[in-house]
């Protein structure tokens, strides 16, 4: 028994069972308060069946031995706090975890997910300086228009990101008539060429952006752009309209301007290439009588790589990654892995469904939703049921699996696990 699992333990003996006390209204809950205090501890059990013979086991694991089963254990530690000085707000949010499994041997990171300085200069008015996760888009797995962000981690959109350094200032104002609202930002997410926010680009830019709201006619609707800088120039547009009580409808659509990506044939021959680039997005939610929630969206990804590019790719892994290739060729394949091959959902077509149930069976503080998702090009795909128990004060129990088929050569079927078991108990505070 690991001390993994004896964290787990404990911190489902300490919780508190949730009890149906009266209601009561207390407005000093609601008062902001001087100094704000939050996080939580999360301890995480993972099962993988790996495909020890595939070139992404090769990449993840190099000169480990072949191995079919791994558990690996994550403890993860968060913590997010908050001082108001009206008018000035400065809040920071950091995270810790440790990572343990029979193939990586205590993996240590530390970062400052984001925090900063934030001034309310006047009715409307915010000016903003530090590491801050920016949300534009209307999508939910992914986002096209996301310019000066993260990429979402389609398997679980909701998971921590990771913000960039950046300064903006932005302006909002409530009207009458069918613009009901109107907001305006900008933003620069500098970069040097060196540490300064290196995974948004090594050239040294300012990277301005900008970011236009509107709430009318009962629509959502941004304009969003994104400077040529570090990365090339970018434009596009969301919306979010509800139809009824029910139905909501989304969409996103991006333009990318001179960019980049790299290919490499089958027979290892890389070539980088220039274009103009359309991404696009359009999804529903919908809430049926029986209370289930449904999430539908198709991705157009107009950065991604087709079945043909794909294939090429997976050949020349085979190679260069076979017993007894040529140590260089091995090299070839982590760079070309890292240019773009080797991002989540790197294809060009997708289509991803989640129906969610709160409660169901009667089963009180219970959740359980089924998420699929699916390479349109080569028709792999990954399913990921799962279950979520909230009844104990301040804890939230959560189990899933991933499934993940597809045919030599395909996105999902050539993934380095092809199922995953994970639970884990998180404790707030």
């Amino acid at each position: 028994m690991n001390t993994a699992f004896l964290l787990s333990a404990a911190l489902l003996g300490l919780a508190i069972p949730a009890s149906a006390d009266e209601f009561t209204f207390d407005a000093s809950e609601f008062e902001k308060k001087p100094f704000e205090f939050s996080g939580y501890l999360e301890q995480k059990e993972e099962g993988l069946k790996l495909r020890s013979s595939s070139p992404a086991y090769s990449l993840a694991y190099p000169g480990r031995s072949s191995q079919n089963h791994l558990l690996r254990s994550t403890t993860t530690l968060e913590m997010a706090g908050k001082l108001n000085l009206d008018p000035v707000v400065v809040d920071v949010r950091a995270q810790a975890f440790h990572a343990d499994d029979q193939l990586v041997s205590n993996s240590d990171r530390g970062t400052v997910m984001e925090g900063g300085v934030r001034w309310s200069a006047g009715p409307g008015l915010t000016v903003d300086v530090g590491k801050r996760v920016q949300r534009w888009g209307k999508g939910y797995a992914w986002s096209p228009v996301g310019f000066i962000e993260r990429p979402k981690d389609a398997s679980d959109p909701q998971s921590s990101r990771e913000g960039f350094v950046m300064a903006s200032a932005e302006w909002t104002k409530s009207l009458a008539g069918p613009v009901s609202a109107v907001g305006l930002g900008g933003f620069v997410v500098p970069t040097d060429g060196s540490r300064l926010n290196q995974d948004f680009g090594a050239e040294r830019d300012l990277n301005p952006a900008a970011r236009l709201y509107l709430l009318a006619w009962d629509t959502d609707i941004d304009f969003l752009w994104r400077g040529k800088g570090a990365r090339p120039e970018s434009f596009g547009i969301d919306f979010s309209r509800n139809v009824t009580s029910a139905l909501e409808v989304h969409g996103e659509w991006a333009r990318f301007r001179d960019a980049s990506r790299n290919t490499v044939s089958a027979k290892g021959v890389t070539q980088q290439t220039e274009f103009d680039a359309t991404s696009w997005l359009v999804g529903l939610r919908y809430l049926t009588q029986s209370e289930v929630t449904w999430i539908v969206e198709y991705y157009r990804n107009g950065l991604g790589y087709d079945a043909g590019e794909l294939d090429d790719y997976y050949t020349f892994l085979d190679t260069a990654l076979a017993d007894g290739a040529a140590s260089m060729l091995e090299e070839k394949a982590r760079r070309v892995a890292q240019s773009g091959y080797g991002r989540p959902n790197s294809g060009q077509d997708y289509l991803y469904a989640k129906a969610s149930v709160s409660e169901p069976f009667g089963w009180v503080y219970g959740a359980a939703s089924l998420t699929a998702m699916t390479n349109l090009k080569d028709r792999s795909w990954q399913l990921t049921p799962e279950v979520s128990y909230t009844g104990f004060n301040n804890v939230e129990i959560r189990a899933r699996a991933f499934f993940q088929h597809g045919a030599s050569h395909t996105e999902f079927g050539e993934k380095t696990a092809s199922r995953r078991v994970e639970v884990y108990a998180r404790f707030f505070f």
